[in-house]
């Protein structure tokens, strides 16, 4: 844990018990790339958020290592207008994570995507990797890999650890959901 994994773990376990949307910037060559979202679990190496879409919608759950993020924000103008959308439209969010003592959250959101028959992303440096997950313990993810199509499940085994990123029920994994359940005539 760097020194400013640390600091952005105090940061965010405050926004957490305070319930602040926060933005957290994960692309440092790419300012206008974030993630928007309140926080719905944290550890020291680790944040889960209820993410927010641009446009003001609950859009799923994104976890993140805190390695990858380079700045936190909350309480801006742009995280005010998201909270009012929010508000204004009567949305809660529409996913939980249960999470077990001592569990990685990738750990977390793969076992609710196995347990559920979902697809989940989950990026590893500049790979992403969407589908099922097929096995699981406490170092890998197998998952059937989709293509562009949601179709043709090919095998990926990724370790835990390697993980950056990982997102369950966005509306992108739901669109891949929906692609695989309903295959290309041949």
């Amino acid at each position: 844990m760097t020194m400013n994994d640390g600091f952005f773990h105090y940061q965010l376990s405050l926004y957490e018990k305070m319930n602040v949307l926060a933005s957290l910037f994960v692309d440092p060559e790419n300012p206008d790339d974030f993630i928007a979202g309140y926080i719905a679990h944290i550890n020291p190496r680790q944040v889960a958020l209820n993410t927010v879409s641009p446009v003001g919608h609950y859009d799923g759950l994104m976890a993140v290592r805190l390695t990858e993020v380079s700045t936190v924000l909350g309480e801006d103008e742009y995280s005010e207008r998201l909270r009012r959308l929010l508000l204004l439209r009567g949305e809660e969010p529409r996913e939980s994570l249960s999470v077990r003592a001592e569990e990685d959250l990738f750990h977390a959101m793969c076992r609710k995507a196995m347990e559920e028959d979902r697809v989940i992303t989950l990026w590893c440096g500049e790979s992403e990797y969407v589908g099922r997950v097929t096995e699981l313990n406490d170092m890998r993810a197998t998952i059937g890999a989709l293509d562009f199509f949601g179709q043709n499940p090919a095998e990926v085994t990724l370790a835990l650890r390697d993980i950056d990123m990982a997102s369950l029920g966005s509306e992108d994994d739901e669109m891949f959901g929906l692609l695989s359940e309903n295959r290309l005539p041949e």
